[in-house]
Formats: structure tokens, C-alpha cells, sequence
């Protein structure tokens, strides 16, 4: 039954929501067919950025969304979208990006203790694609000829298993259909230049809960441990998800990706 609804779910992933790619699903389409329909709507998405800045950028912004995600960074850059120096347009741009509905922002919050969304920085923040279907067609926009291949290793789980970031995409977006802001949260390490994270906090009450996302396998979880510890009072439960089967282990709510749903309503 795992294995049925993990591949399910990847088939979700694959085709996304859009009405469109959903018919050509349902009327037998192949998924270069389907992924076509895909590159029109992102096409369209392009038009409606232009009309809004001709330059270019905004539909930039859009398109380094999996590149970003695949670097760990701590933040979204829009300097590494558009390739210019920061300027004052950069907000406006932004805000005129999620406006438009294809994007989803997480903010990194810096104290959970107090709240997520007093304490949340505005520099500071990660962008996701509100369409997961669409989101993998933006990772292999510059692959028309193998989408084939890429779809049948995606159904069989045969990625490879550096691509944390798309399930972490489907979780944003699972978690904002719940009708959740989205956070997370960073902190350093003593001693080293690099960090914790903690792909997403979820309020609950006065408490949150803490997600973390991995690929394949349930891997080292070390921020979800420090998190536990650092912010145990105000902790609802600690969570990772992945392709893996449900267990419990060390305080920590292993479960298959499928079940965020029902942690978040």
C-alpha cells in the first residue's frame, strides 16, 4: 500500500494540478505531450510577467526558483536570477511575483519561541513554485528531448537522490493549500561556518511543528535533533518526511511525504 501511494504521489508531482495537464493525463497523453502543456503555461506565465516588467526580470525570478533550491542556500538571491546588483526594484518586482499567484514565499524566522510571523525576516526568505507539475518542468526546461526519461525515473524513484528539493517544493505546497504561511528556520553551528535549518515550522496553537524533507532515504536529521532540544518548550512535534514508511524513533515522527496532509489540517 506505501509503495502504491508513493508512486502515486510522484505521479502527482509529475503531472501537478493544472487543468490542462490533468486532461492530457486522463486522455492517455504521454509525458512529453503533458510536459508541453506545462512549457505553454509557463509561456503564458513569461507574457503576463513581460507586460508587467518588459525587462525580463520578474519571469527571471521565476525560472531560478529550482536552481536556487538545489544550492541549501539560507536564502532566495535576486541578484543570481536577474544577474543585476541589488536595487530598489527588487521588492516590487518580488511583491508583483507572488501577487500573481504562481509562487509561494517562505520567510526564515528567527526566533520560534516567540512567533513565526512577529519574528520573521523580510530579507531573508525562500521562494517556491505554487504548481509542483510545473516546478519540475522549470528543472529541466533545457532538457525538451528527455522529459520521457526523466518522468519514468521520477515514477520509479530513480532520480537521483540530491533532488530534496522537489519534494520540498510539494511539501510548501501541501502546507500552503492547508492554508499555512510558510517559515523556517536557520541557526548557526558553534564552531563552524555552517548552519542548522529546518525546512519548515507549522503554528499549532501556542506550539509549532517542525518539518524537515529528504529524497529517498530518512538520512542524518541533526537540525531536527538541535531544534528539539534548543526549542523544546514550545515544540508540538518534530517531523521528517520522505519516501520511506511511518515509524516513530527518538522523539522524531518519521513518515512518508503523502502524510503531511494530515498533520497540517
Amino acid at each position: 500500500m506505501h509503495r502504491k501511494w508513493m508512486r502515486d504521489f510522484r505521479l502527482y508531482m509529475a503531472v501537478g494540478g493544472m487543468p490542462q495537464a490533468i486532461e492530457a493525463y486522463l486522455a492517455g497523453k504521454n509525458f512529453t505531450e503533458i510536459d508541453k502543456i506545462k512549457r505553454g503555461i509557463i509561456g503564458l506565465y513569461e507574457d503576463d510577467f513581460k507586460k508587467i516588467d518588459p525587462s525580463g526580470r520578474i519571469s527571471a525570478l521565476y525560472h531560478s526558483i529550482p536552481a536556487q533550491l538545489s544550492k541549501n542556500g539560507k536564502r532566495y538571491i535576486p541578484s543570481q536570477a536577474t544577474g543585476k546588483r541589488k536595487s530598489t526594484r527588487d521588492e516590487e518586482m518580488l511583491y508583483n511575483l507572488i501577487d500573481s499567484k504562481t509562487v509561494l514565499i517562505s520567510y526564515n524566522t528567527t526566533d520560534p519561541r516567540i512567533s513565526l510571523a512577529l519574528t520573521k525576516s523580510p530579507e531573508s526568505y525562500k521562494l517556491y513554485a505554487a504548481d509542483t507539475g510545473l516546478f519540475i518542468t522549470l528543472m529541466f526546461m533545457d532538457r525538451p528531448d528527455a522529459v520521457n526519461d526523466i518522468y519514468t525515473k521520477l515514477l520509479s524513484d530513480k532520480l537521483p537522490a540530491n533532488l530534496g528539493y522537489l519534494y520540498e517544493n510539494a511539501a510548501a505546497q501541501m502546507i500552503a493549500a492547508a492554508g499555512h504561511e510558510l517559515y523556517y528556520h536557520t541557526w548557526d553551528k558553534k564552531g563552524s561556518t555552517h548552519y542548522y535549518e529546518i525546512d519548515f515550522l507549522i503554528s499549532c496553537g501556542t506550539k509549532v511543528k517542525a518539518v524537515e524533507v529528504k529524497s529517498s532515504g530518512m538520512g542524518k536529521h541533526e537540525s531536527l535533533k538541535k531544534f528539539s532540544k534548543k526549542y523544546s518548550k514550545v515544540l508540538d512535534c518534530a517531523i521528517l518526511l520522505s519516501s520511506k514508511d511511518r515509524k516513530s524513533e527518538d522523539g522524531i515522527e518519521f513518515l512518508p511525504v503523502y502524510m503531511l496532509d494530515f498533520m497540517v489540517r
